[in-house]
């Protein structure tokens, strides 16, 4: 039986248990994750040094520090700008189940292609160069159609879609939230992609003792391994089919809200109140309706949230490439330079459980609302304080003589940005699949991850004071962009955070007093039904 929202107020509230099927595909995340970072953890030293069988510094093309962030930027910003392409294909064409097959093998094509040009003979014969552009391109395609595509199939295998009173063994009563249910789902989402994230500590230290080709042929078999364990459960899985005309539907809501001044005068049932509901043709469509029209509003003002996220996005992405090149200026003492960007990885793996089983439940059981809005300012201001904690040690070994200050004293800079993705990149990932409209899912989070790419793209342009003499100032302009940024998003969006963190429309709340909570699901535009 439905219960009042006061008494549902004074009730602890718990997340439900996640369902299996989404954890099974988890596994296409984690290996495309160890692939990914598996393969560009040694990038920096196979372009930045010079092929050199015996140096301390493994190296490949040698093309030089610049050239070298500037190519791991334009990988990092077509692997993140094709996720536009996977959701096109995806949510009008294909289906997410199978856009994740077609970009699962031209991601094995890619890795085919550098593997076979990251030999030596190859090297020494001038393809190395010609097969890393080939391969990027290829690889970064691959990337784009997986990453747009399992995170929604994933969020979309919980199905549940209403709050359920459920009586616990002990007698307390509680809430068990779908809201709380879909944050959890996304942590843990993201604690395996950091898993996958540890790949390098065995391919930098491959790249180091062996050779560049091997560490390239392990992400291979980890990404086949991967494909054929997503493809042997297909039947277990919860499918939302494409829609053709998605994304083109969503293109004419927001040219009618343009031209109604509002999403609100938008409404089929305020045209009709206003005498314009025969102005425009897709506004007499059946599927265009009043929910409709309010799960593209709310897709419309996360995609603004994400606006902001390429200034977050700059500063994270100093730890795939700069800091690498930092590292490698200091006195390293066996350990490889390119080894402690797994500090990330290693970071969120104990922080994001911490979070998920102590924090926000006590913050919960003391009635604090950590919304999404606050979580993603805290996000910013510790990105902005790694980059202050860089900038001051980069005074410091321009100050210091060569190669004197121990590298494991530029830990904290990872550290601080594995906390800050936390709270940026989960919550972003929560607001991109719980405010799309349920047929654009996969382009929304596409939205989100092109951020990213949009990141790269700037800090291709960062590329020339992207080496010495110029780093300090590059670190702390990055600090300074960072806290400005979070502040004017805290400053845009504060009036929003109940918004926010209602992010999944509620309508009913049903009594379960059974070990696990009753289901509700919610049709094509948003719409509660029982089951």
């Amino acid at each position: 039986m439905p219960v009042a929202d006061s008494e549902r107020a004074n009730l602890r509230r718990i997340p439900d248990k996640l369902p299996m099927v989404a954890l099974l595909i988890l596994v296409v995340e984690l290996g495309e994750r160890f692939t990914y970072f598996g393969l560009s953890g040694p990038m920096q030293n196979y372009i930045n040094n010079p092929y050199a069988p015996g140096s301390d510094l493994p190296g490949a093309l040698g093309k030089g520090q610049a050239v070298a962030t500037a190519l791991g930027n334009f990988f990092k910003f077509w692997a993140y700008a094709s996720t536009i392409i996977g959701a096109i294909v995806a949510d009008q064409y294909l289906g997410k189940f199978k856009a994740i097959l077609v970009a699962g093998a031209i991601y094995v094509v890619g890795l085919v292609i550098l593997v076979t040009t990251a030999t030596p003979s190859a090297i020494q014969n001038g393809a190395g160069f010609g097969g890393l552009i080939a391969a990027m391109v290829t690889i970064g395609l691959g990337t784009g159609g997986i990453k747009a595509n399992v995170t929604p199939m994933c969020a979309e295998q919980y199905q549940n879609s209403r709050p359920v009173l459920k009586t616990l063994k002990s007698g307390e009563q509680v809430v068990v939230d779908p809201e709380l249910t879909v944050q959890k789902l996304f942590m843990w989402f993201y604690w395996v992609v950091n898993v996958g994230a540890l790949s390098p500590l065995i391919t930098v230290n491959v790249e180091a003792k062996h050779s560049f080709w091997l560490a390239y042929l392990i992400p291979l078999i980890a990404i086949v391994i991967s494909l054929v364990i997503f493809l042997s459960n297909q039947k277990r899985y919860v499918k939302v089919g494409p829609h053709s005309s998605a994304i083109v539907d969503a293109i004419k809501a927001n040219t009618i809200a343009c031209r109604e001044k509002g999403f609100h005068n938008a409404k089929p049932s305020a045209l009709a109140e206003a005498g314009k509901d025969e102005k425009y043709k897709f506004s007499r469509e059946a599927r265009y309706t009043d929910a409709y029209v309010e799960d593209v509003r709310r897709g419309v003002k996360s995609c603004k949230m994400f606006l902001f996220f390429p200034f977050y996005f700059v500063c994270w992405t100093q730890i795939w490439n700069n800091l690498i090149s930092q590292a490698g200026t200091m006195a390293l003492h066996g350990t490889p330079n390119d080894l402690l960007q797994n500090l990330d990885p290693i970071a969120l793996i104990i922080f994001i459980p911490f979070l998920d089983l102590v924090v926000y439940p006590g913050l919960r059981k003391m009635k604090i609302d950590f919304d999404p809005i606050s979580r993603i300012f805290a996000g910013f201001l510790l990105a902005s304080i790694s980059m202050v904690y860089a900038s001051v040690l980069q005074f410091y070994i321009y100050k210091s003589a060569p190669k004197s200050i121990h590298v494991w004293i530029q830990a904290p800079a990872y550290i601080f940005v594995a906390f800050s993705e936390a709270f940026i990149i989960i919550t972003g990932l929560e607001l991109a699949f719980t405010q799309a409209p349920k047929n654009l899912r996969s382009f929304i989070s596409a939205l989100f991850w092109v951020t990213i790419g949009i990141a790269a793209a700037i800090c291709i342009a960062l590329s020339p004071v992207s080496q010495d003499p110029h780093l300090v100032w590059m670190y702390g302009s990055l600090a300074i962009v960072g806290f400005v940024a979070g502040c004017l998003f805290f400053l845009c969006f504060r009036k929003d955070r109940k918004w926010a963190s209602n992010a999944i429309i509620l309508e009913a709340v049903h009594v379960d007093t059974n070990t696990n909570a009753a289901v509700g699901q919610v049709d094509k535009y948003g719409s509660g039904k029982s089951s």
